[in-house]
């Protein structure tokens, strides 16, 4: 269990769309101190820590920092809109159809070569 959880459960249930703590607030909420480096604005930025995925996957990113105060606001879910369709997948069938037709597409570019190379030859004969 992560340290951060209680941060990422306390997030995850607020009803509001944005949330400006204090260091002690957030002390509070995971019943332990912050790090000594979260007094840095590089801490609260990026992806790939333990402590920044508390926020992300409750769906919340950063939005400001100041001295001792962190802003949190919530990631907006996309539009249906804003979703782009799925691929529609191609069958096993269609598959194989297609790397026969482009298999084929290949033997005949081939054989024109074939048939280029002898006209040449028999053209300086």
């Amino acid at each position: 269990m992560s340290k951060y959880l209680p941060l990422s459960e306390h997030l995850a249930g607020l009803t509001a769309d944005q949330w400006r703590a204090t260091f002690a607030d957030m002390e509070a909420v995971l019943g332990a101190s912050l790090p000594k480096a979260a007094r840095q604005p590089a801490w609260w930025t990026g992806e790939g820590k333990a402590h920044q995925r508390a926020w992300l996957d409750a769906g919340w990113r950063v939005s400001d920092i100041g001295p001792g105060v962190v802003g949190f606001r919530r990631i907006a879910a996309p539009d249906a809109a804003d979703v782009p369709e799925a691929e529609p997948e191609i069958s096993p069938l269609k598959a194989t159809g297609l790397a026969l037709a482009a298999g084929a597409a290949v033997a005949v570019v081939a054989g024109l070569g074939v048939v280029a190379v002898k006209a040449v030859r028999n053209r300086r004969a």
